[in-house]
């Protein structure tokens, strides 16, 4: 059926076009229950706050392609990226609770100013029991090569909660699992659904672990040994604090940016105010 469907989605011709930039300019931000900033007892008063500064925000790192976590749903994330000139949602995820079928409040979600091939979202085989979420995909057009596309993914994995080690054991395989998940997709679109056009692989968002040996999986091991770059290798650990903390932990890095077929380019850390999220968004330019 997913081969049927590929054969049928290359074929569509882009749903809409822009003029690309002169730089490729990538952001990945978890917007922390966007909106409103917590999960019940959400009023409208704090939703519009919440939506105004973040749409500020967002105008302000202007981003090409935008990958962002915890979205309510598509109406407000089409909401949010509507103040910058040309930024269309892509995808955004539909996850649901396996219990009770109830749609997330967090869900993945990409927008764009590039030209979309492609996009929807899919969710992690359980493979594992406490397997969640999936990710959002959109194949996009490639700057200034109308014949080959860069696939994007937006990813955010399974939480470091924890009431001992061996639930912090589970979180640790679900993450790889995750991962090993999201690379056979991979290599499935460069093999089939895209042969010879892909010419990079964009994978962002919040990983919920980092590369400093704090936590017991091997998430950032598997993405590099699968030739991917961490554009944050060789960053000082001080200056990529992209979760900024809470009163039980301390500030760590847990969003990161992920390329292949591109040159090795190194992130960057955008500042945003504790009102807006609990994660700082990082960004990549593309020349």
């Amino acid at each position: 059926m997913r081969i049927l469907l590929l054969s049928l989605i290359v074929l569509f011709t882009p749903w809409f076009s822009s003029t690309a930039p002169a730089s490729t300019r990538v952001v990945a931000w978890n917007i922390e229950w966007f909106p409103g900033r917590q999960m019940n007892d959400v009023t409208p008063e704090m939703e519009q706050r919440h939506t105004e500064l973040v749409q500020s925000l967002i105008r302000d790192m202007n981003p090409t392609v935008l990958l962002s976590s915890e979205i309510r749903d598509w109406r407000a994330f089409d909401q949010a990226v509507s103040v910058v000139p040309g930024l269309k949602v892509c995808v955004v995820s539909a996850f649901r609770d396996r219990d009770f079928g109830d749609l997330w409040r967090q869900q993945i979600a990409i927008a764009s100013r590039l030209p979309v091939v492609a996009a929807w979202s899919e969710n992690f085989r359980a493979t594992l029991t406490s397997m969640t979420r999936g990710f959002a995909f959109a194949a996009l057009e490639a700057p200034n090569q109308p014949d080959k596309v860069w696939l994007f993914y937006s990813v955010h994995l399974k939480s470091n909660r924890a009431f001992n080690e061996t639930q912090a054991q589970v979180n640790y395989r679900v993450r790889n699992e995750s991962i090993r998940q999201l690379l056979a997709h991979i290599d499935e679109m460069e093999r089939l659904a895209f042969r010879e056009r892909v010419a990079a692989v964009i994978v962002a968002g919040d990983f919920n672990t980092n590369h400093d040996g704090q936590f017991g999986d091997e998430v950032v091991k598997l993405m590099t040994g699968a030739g991917f770059h961490n554009t944050w290798d060789g960053v000082p650990r001080n200056q990529r604090f992209t979760w900024r903390g809470s009163e039980q932990f301390e500030p760590t890095t847990f969003d990161y940016i992920f390329t292949k077929g591109l040159p090795k380019l190194t992130a960057k850390m955008i500042d945003v105010p504790p009102e807006a999220s609990d994660h700082h968004a990082v960004v990549l330019e593309i020349p």
